[in-house]
């Protein structure tokens, strides 16, 4: 199911239930005033809980659990006239457009409490109206885990790997594709949940999205992971040089870093800014890496649908970096031949929000990704569009595309000398799509 589809079917669906809660509102308003107003002040009842997901094939499920963030609608009696719904003891916000005699919606705050809760509160759902209220025993999870970003997607056996993301605590399995489990010498984040370590095992031959399990829940990653299917240059065995400019290194093969546990280099590579030279401030292209892109036409269209949006699909390169990176930026030109600042997209990770902040360096090889919607030519545009914009720079501008290493000013943060050396790798085309994990049994979590 793409973007388009899941976005229709979560309009078709919401656009029904308001329609049918204001019928039933209307309805329960009428009957007030018909004289049945003695309802409202009956003490409110809680009979079944229900989640709303109009993504799910139960958009309307009955639950015994829910988590934060969630919404639930609350099935029962006396709801007319409500004044305060409290989750574990924290008041949620609800609607009373949106409430009837017997049925009402409210979502569980991202901040109701779920650890440090009072034991009279915890788990419960009280509904309050005047002297009048209910206490409901409903389980309250956690919200469920997310995963941002992977360290190294396309990493060897044996090196270890960070997945990044939200609610990662306790993690205790992770699957890798062709269902490849690991549940020993996890290491995750236990105070804030932003990281989990896991050793790359052996045997992975297929690529797709990794799955963390943990306490919280689960949580599917991008489907980019060992997509080598999509390297469309790698030095070694689909090596598509064309030229370079500026300082760029030749082939290099020296393994690097020789120690630690992360992902280290993987036969040959090259480097921006050669020598670790210092970069003076205010040179809008120091050097740029060429390779041909004639063959991504009949490589990707099979691999990737051509109606994925733009922010479902990325260039992806693994880099390692020499130096301070205090300055400077990579620039993804993605189809050449219309200007320096046309179908490209950037990476700075020393800057943030127009401000310059440190760059915390791995010390090993990690993947960074350019979503094709980061660039203003491409933020509209469909997989089939993008691959049709590269052939008309293939056949009527230039067949090239690569990494620059640009030291002009980024975001209004004024460029300072640099001596950054930036290795690279494994020019890859990948997948952003995510699978959407499911606590429930009957859910196909791959669709």
């Amino acid at each position: 199911m793409n973007k388009f589809e899941r976005d229709m079917k979560q309009l078709k669906y919401l656009t029904f239930f308001i329609t049918s809660l204001l019928f039933v509102s209307v309805f329960y308003a009428c009957e007030d005033e018909n004289g049945d107003s003695k309802k409202n002040s009956k003490a409110p009842e809680i009979h079944r809980v229900f989640l709303q997901d109009a993504n799910s094939k139960v958009p309307d499920r009955e639950v015994a659990f829910a988590r934060l963030s969630q919404t639930i609608r609350l099935e029962g009696e006396n709801f007319v006239g409500l004044t305060k719904v409290l989750i574990n003891g924290y008041s949620c916000y609800f609607n009373p457009v949106f409430v009837s005699n017997k049925s009402m919606v409210v979502q569980i705050n991202r901040n109701v409490p779920t650890a440090d809760v009072a034991d009279n509160v915890k788990n419960t759902i009280r509904l309050e109206k005047g002297n009048q209220f209910v206490v409901y025993n409903f389980e309250i999870r956690a919200a469920a885990p997310s995963i941002t970003r992977i360290s190294h997607t396309l990493p060897q056996a044996g090196e270890e790997i960070t997945i990044y993301g939200t609610g990662l605590a306790d993690i205790t399995k992770i699957i890798f594709p062709g269902n490849i489990e690991v549940t020993e010498g996890i290491t995750f984040d236990g105070k804030d949940g932003r990281w989990c370590t896991v050793t790359v095992p052996a045997g992975i031959n297929e690529s797709g999205s990794i799955l963390v399990l943990g306490v919280n829940g689960g949580a599917y990653s991008p489907a980019y992971f060992n997509f080598k299917e999509g390297v469309v240059h790698d030095f070694d065995n689909v090596n598509n040089h064309a030229w370079n400019r500026g300082a760029v290194s030749n082939d290099l093969s020296a393994l690097i870093p020789t120690t630690g546990n992360g992902p280290k280099s993987q036969g040959k590579y090259r480097s921006l800014n050669t020598a670790g030279r210092t970069v003076a401030a205010g040179v809008p292209e120091d050097a740029a890496y060429f390779a041909r892109q004639n063959m991504w036409e009949d490589q990707l269209n099979p691999l990737i649908p051509g109606n994925t949006p733009a922010d479902e699909v990325a260039i992806q390169m693994d880099i390692y970096v020499d130096g301070e990176w205090n300055s400077g930026y990579i620039r993804m030109v993605a189809a050449d031949g219309w200007g320096s600042n046309r179908y490209c997209m950037l990476y700075a990770p020393w800057e943030s929000i127009g401000r310059r902040i440190p760059f915390e360096n791995p010390g090993c090889w990690y993947t960074v990704t350019f979503p094709f919607s980061d660039s203003k030519d491409f933020e509209a545009s469909t997989f089939a569009d993008i691959l049709a914009q590269v052939q008309i720079a293939v056949t009527d501008k230039y067949n090239q595309w690569g990494p620059w290493l640009c030291n002009d000013d980024f975001n209004d943060v004024e460029a300072e000398p640099t001596n950054v050396v930036i290795y690279f790798d494994n020019l890859r085309v990948v997948p952003l799509t995510t699978p959407t994990y499911s606590d429930f049994a009957d859910e196909d979590e791959t669709e």
